[in-house]
């Protein structure tokens, strides 16, 4: 949702352990979202392209609102630096898995989002059992969310090629900084 130095006075927010608030609200709202996007993409209907960009555009629309929304009032809690990520990850995960059953992408690519995906977190599972510590999403970690979002919205309109290649390459890319960029938090939060 924030980098962590916003996160400094989660603790003392009397709101920070609570579950149902708007911006966690959205956030199961973006991972619900790939219901209907499964549906609409394997229905067969000449638009379903369209209608799953819509659907992928409103996951985008929650995602930037969620954590705008808890900054502003407040409501950064325990359980929203969990939803956030997850919610992100689930949502890229359904969307490439779709993407790999319709040949819009190669299996490689949805290999290597879960692969890293998978890695982060059960780090963060670990943290969370051992040192307590919940570790939310960074700025790159987002950044990396949008590039994949992007790179899979061409492919979900048609987009081939040397454009396709270069989306795809780019997210690449962020996955393997996003990751290098958290094992190094890990590490950091570890030795404390």
């Amino acid at each position: 949702m924030s980098p962590p130095a916003a996160d400094s006075h989660v603790s003392e927010h009397p709101h920070s352990e609570t579950l149902f608030t708007v911006p966690n609200a959205l956030s199961i709202l973006r991972a619900l979202l790939t219901i209907p996007f499964v549906a609409v993409m394997l229905s067969g209907e000449p638009r379903a392209r369209w209608w799953g960009l819509a659907l992928l555009a409103v996951a985008a629309l929650t995602d930037k609102l969620d954590g705008a929304f808890a900054r502003r009032h407040h409501l950064v809690t325990e359980w929203g630096k969990i939803l956030d990520p997850v919610a992100d990850k689930i949502g890229m995960a359904v969307l490439a898995i779709v993407l790999v059953s319709l040949d819009m992408i190669p299996a490689w690519f949805l290999a290597a989002i879960i692969g890293r995906d998978v890695l982060i977190l059960a780090g963060g599972l670990y943290l969370k059992r051992t040192q307590k510590i919940v570790v939310p999403s960074n700025v790159l970690g987002k950044w990396t969310v949008g590039v994949l979002a992007v790179a899979m919205g061409l492919a979900l309109i048609g987009v081939t090629g040397l454009a396709l290649d270069f989306a795809i390459g780019a997210s690449v890319a962020m996955l393997v900084a996003s990751f290098v960029s958290y094992v190094r938090t890990f590490v950091l939060l570890m030795k404390k």
